[in-house]
């Protein structure tokens, strides 16, 4: 099998877009932030123009794209800025948290596990094609998610059943981040790199791959780019 994906197009223009109703609020607390300058309230001003900023780049939502080859499977979340990376790729069995939604009893699974900065985008897509066929809410804390937080945080499980075996994603809320938004439901056919929900300010999001037929291409301590980077390699599962 050839494992050499193909080149991303680097010429092209990327978009920026925004989550939707950011632009809305961001007007809102404009016209807000304004009115103290007229009096003289400088600092309120800029601790309000301080947070819009920060609003609009953590809404941000650009557009992504690459050219889908055979078996490739994306990674959900980005994690570019600060400490945001890849930080975490183990093995995973069927009694481990979680895993008995995605794995089949005696099964193993690939973990891997991105910390999203508060500053890298927040937009989770879809990292294969196939069929939602289970979700599921689990209430927790909000610590901080760099720890290993995989049990006892809030948290989302999407499961996908694709080609190549099922595939769960799973957004884990942190201390700053307080709420998971999913964007699909059971029943629906997803497409790799769609949007697939987001969790608002910073936490991170685990993937499970098949064990048997998957190739990991990523490193602990990479930088991943949702919709974009390249994370495994599939090979069809027949069985």
């Amino acid at each position: 099998m050839n494992h050499t994906p193909k080149k991303l197009n680097s010429n092209r223009i990327v978009i920026i877009m925004f989550v939707k109703g950011t632009l809305k609020k961001a007007g809102i607390l404009l016209t807000l932030a304004l009115m103290p300058l007229l009096f003289g309230y400088f600092l309120i001003s800029f601790l309000l123009f301080s947070f819009i900023a920060f609003m609009m780049q953590f809404f941000r939502d650009p557009e992504r794209s690459v050219e889908v080859s055979e078996g490739m499977i994306l990674a959900s979340a980005d994690g570019r800025i600060l400490n945001g990376k890849i930080d975490k790729i183990k093995i995973v069995n069927y009694d481990d948290h979680l895993m008995k939604y995605i794995l089949e009893k005696g099964k193993r699974g690939i973990l891997i596990s991105t910390f999203m900065s508060p500053f890298d985008v927040h937009v989770n897509r879809v990292p294969v094609s196939g069929k939602v066929i289970k979700t599921k809410y689990c209430p927790g804390k909000f610590q901080i998610a760099w720890k290993d937080v995989q049990k006892e945080n809030e948290k989302n499980l999407i499961v996908i059943d694709s080609k190549y075996g099922k595939v769960g994603v799973i957004q884990i809320a942190g201390f700053v981040a307080r709420r998971i938004v999913q964007y699909v439901k059971v029943g629906d056919h997803v497409k790799i790199g769609d949007r697939l929900g987001m969790i608002r300010f910073g936490s991170r999001v685990d993937i499970i791959l098949p064990y048997e037929n998957c190739e990991v291409l990523v490193k602990i301590g990479e930088k991943s780019k949702a919709g974009e980077t390249i994370i495994a390699q599939m090979i069809e599962n027949n069985i």
